[in-house]
């Protein structure tokens, strides 16, 4: 009789490590090249139904989806989804990092009221953030009214940006600090201690010492940020339902969360100069989705080369 061979452990090894392996990269293959490959090939087609029959005709539309989308996104009121994106974007990139790193700083050098602060900071992620905006708009609405008028200033589309705005940046604080405290965490006390030796302030500290040296995380934020540049939805769901959001408050993440839950591949009203009241059409939806990864991919990779640049720990 033969011998049976037995695996060897690295093997078995490497066999289990396979298997494990395979889930992910399956549900990546299936649910990311895939669907984003038919999204790439969708924007590049045009749909139409064929009267009489079941199914639809599709043709090739060259840029002319592009084009629409184009058209409408500077169209009448449209452009406040994109003005809208960038504020909101550009506000949680300098005001709401740069409050998160102070309050970290302050919470990791615990210093007077520490604790407080960090629970007040960590209140929005504790409690249900549907519950968090009902309070937040009862009480704002109670207590600032609109210009010239009985209702709230978050009933009123020309005042409700800024307190909205507001809330996103306060809601943002929790996981920011949680992170950045982490990081700074990290640093190894004698390089503190060598500084406080040699007279270096708590200012200067902050500037000199630790913020070099979390950059790493600091990296990873502002890269992330710019992924969700387009994506960002403002809790406006949450505020005032799908249906009844003001033009003027929109931002592209929400308009595209709208557009794809009421749109078709044909839509009965189809979107156009001479009817703003109608629909995109998948196709076009899909040829938005590829001019905005157009833009983030490569500004998020040249953002991270410029700041892996500044890094003082990869030179």
């Amino acid at each position: 009789m033969e011998a049976t061979k037995t695996l060897t452990r690295r093997q078995k090894r490497n066999i289990f490590f396979g298997l494990m392996i395979s889930i992910p990269i399956l549900m990546f293959i299936l649910f990311y090249v895939c669907i984003n490959a038919n999204t790439i090939l969708m924007a590049f087609k045009h749909y139409e139904t064929i009267e009489g029959e079941y199914g639809y005709k599709v043709t090739f539309a060259g840029f002319k989806n592009f084009k629409t989308v184009l058209q409408m996104l500077f169209w009448g009121e449209n452009w406040y989804m994109l003005k809208n994106s960038v504020v909101l974007w550009f506000f949680k990139l300098t005001i709401g990092l740069s409050v998160s790193i102070i309050f970290s700083y302050y919470v990791y050098k615990k210093m007077l009221g520490a604790r407080f602060f960090r629970v007040i900071l960590f209140l929005p992620n504790v409690i249900s953030n549907l519950i968090m905006v009902y309070l937040f708009r009862y009480l704002v609405n109670t207590l600032i009214k609109a210009p010239n008028s009985n209702f709230g200033i978050l009933e009123d589309a020309n005042t409700a940006f800024a307190p909205i705005l507001f809330f996103n940046l306060w809601l943002g604080f929790a996981g920011q600090t949680l992170l950045i405290t982490s990081a700074m965490s990290s640093i190894n006390e004698s390089i503190e201690e060598a500084a406080q030796v040699d007279g270096v302030n708590s200012v200067s500290e902050l500037f000199y010492i630790t913020l070099p040296m979390i950059m790493p995380t600091l990296t990873t934020f502002i890269v992330l940020s710019i992924a969700e540049l387009f994506v960002d939805q403002m809790s406006l769901l949450t505020f005032y339902d799908q249906f009844g959001v003001d033009g003027k408050l929109q931002t592209i993440g929400f308009y595209l969360y709208q557009e794809v839950y009421k749109s078709e591949l044909v839509p009965t009203t189809q979107w156009s100069p001479s009817t703003p009241n109608g629909r995109l059409s998948y196709s076009e939806l899909s040829a938005f989705g590829v001019m905005i990864s157009a833009i983030v991919i490569p500004l998020s990779f040249g953002v991270r080369k410029l700041l892996n640049l500044l890094d003082p720990n990869e030179n």
